[in-house]
């Protein structure tokens, strides 16, 4: 018991001084840089900001305190050690495969590249040519645990499917999206990023005479260090604070936020309780690295494919009705709530004229005066409130725009709709709508450099 108490005495202290190192802000603040993106460019479609900044970050927070924990016993208990893993290989390749695609910045590819690499080397390449091993790089890369790295690959996957779980669906985004064939519909757009505080094990060889703290347990690590004692020596473990960050993006076309947001958290889950297993296993059956190494990559990456053609495949949720306006979102605290209005709302006459589109509704809306009659459907039942323009539009005169600006009157009327905290299912011929773009690595080698440039000429002032 006395050990447990010593154990989680340095642990936790260790965990608290994790969140004021310099690593853990810098990780907050790029995390602050991406919610502010994301609002400004609701900000351009409609007018305001449907998730407020300091929202979006406390949430993070909150939740990545709590996963940054959980992963930190993980890997305790596991005895993982940060020799083991080869972060000075992975993060390289990580940034290049930045480079071809976004979403390949991920450990399960960087690192399954990184131990195909390890493997290539050790029983293929040093086996001819012993001398290899005097260059130090690559004798670092041989140093590399292959189990360790596949259980943090899976460890980190695991905790993120928990966020996912968590939070995956908060602060989702309203989105005009228009497909390949051209045709408008609405989505939303799932992107949650998480501050991970962390407490990492650091392994060195000492003389048993300098050995100091706690002593463990036997059975403890589970996961063996790679480094070898010499006679009057061992191994001194030591906790480290470290901090990382998780993210998650994804879309939602054919289902709500919150059942996308479980769907790829089950589905994320299982994968990382499958490499972990195999993980485990194979520091014991070394056989079992080969198929774990494979899996890494090569199972994330059927993940996303089979994520994404059941959500390609499936009825579109936010498509545009035959029978009236289905209503994306009704923000909270607006014109529209306090009338009674309700997310899925299907609005069907406005000042009983019938209206078929968004873009009826919205110009509807804006020719009314100060009250507008309402009627629709929701579920079974018809419904009428009356909407009072006046209690929204009083405090939004900054966010509007003036015909002309950034696509003129289209604009300003979803604008001003999105002020009485209406966001409506968009036409089929939406001239507001965002596209996804093919991934373009040239592209975005000169972003890079160009970027680098503008710094260090701005430096250098």
């Amino acid at each position: 018991m006395q050990l447990l108490l010593d154990i989680g005495g340095i642990f936790l202290t260790t965990f608290v001084i994790s969140l004021f190192t310099p690593i853990f802000w810098i990780v907050l603040f790029l995390i602050l840089m991406q919610y502010r993106r994301l609002t400004a460019m609701e900000v351009k479609l409609y007018g305001r900001p449907i998730n407020k900044i300091g929202r979006q970050l406390l949430i993070s927070f909150g939740l990545g305190l709590p996963g940054g924990l959980l992963a930190s016993a993980i890997l305790l208990f596991l005895g993982l050690s940060l020799e083991q893993i080869g972060l000075y290989f992975i993060w390289p390749i990580a940034l290049l495969l930045l480079l071809i695609n976004p979403r390949y910045l991920c450990f399960s590819y960087a690192g399954g590249i990184v131990a195909v690499a390890v493997l290539v080397f050790r029983h293929l390449l040093m086996p001819l040519a012993p001398g290899l091993a005097t260059n130090s790089v690559i004798e670092s890369l041989l140093q590399i645990h292959i189990p360790a790295l596949l259980v943090l690959i899976g460890l980190l996957h695991l905790v993120e499917a928990v966020l996912i779980y968590l939070g995956g669906h908060l602060g989702s985004s309203p989105l005009y999206l228009k497909q390949d064939n051209g045709t408008v519909v609405g989505a939303f757009s799932l992107q949650r990023f998480w501050p991970l505080p962390l407490v990492a094990l650091m392994v060195a060889v000492v003389a048993q005479s300098e050995m100091a703290g706690v002593s463990m347990p036997e059975w403890w690590p589970i996961l063996k260090s790679t480094l070898q004692p010499g006679e009057g020596q061992s191994l001194q473990y030591m906790l480290i604070p470290v901090a990382a960050g998780l993210g998650y993006a994804d879309l939602a076309l054919t289902s709500t936020p919150r059942e996308r947001s479980a769907f790829s958290a089950k589905w994320l889950a299982l994968y990382s309780v499958i490499l972990l297993a195999v993980a485990i296993a194979a520091e014991f059956r070394p056989l079992l690295v080969i198929p774990g190494v494979f899996f890494a990559p090569l199972g994330h990456e059927l993940l996303i494919l089979y994520s994404n053609k059941r959500e390609q495949s499936a009825a579109l949720r936010y498509g545009q009705a035959s029978d009236g306006v289905p209503l994306m979102l009704v923000l909270p605290d607006s014109a529209a709530a306090e009338a009674g209005l309700v997310t899925d709302d299907l609005i069907c006459r406005v000042n009983g004229n019938p209206v078929s589109s968004s873009t009826e509704l919205l110009r509807v809306i804006e020719e009314s005066y100060f009250l507008v009659l309402l009627e629709g459907k929701r579920g079974a039942d018809h419904f009428s409130v009356v909407l009072k323009k006046r209690l929204a539009e009083a405090g939004t005169e900054s966010f509007a725009l003036a015909p002309g600006e950034q696509g003129g009157a289209a604009y300003l009327a979803l604008h001003r709709s999105a002020a009485l905290g209406i966001i409506p299912v968009p036409a089929a011929d939406s001239h507001i709508y965002a596209e996804i773009r093919k991934p373009d690595p040239l592209g975005r080698l000169n972003y890079l450099l160009n970027f680098v440039k503008a710094f260090f000429l701005r430096f250098m002032r």
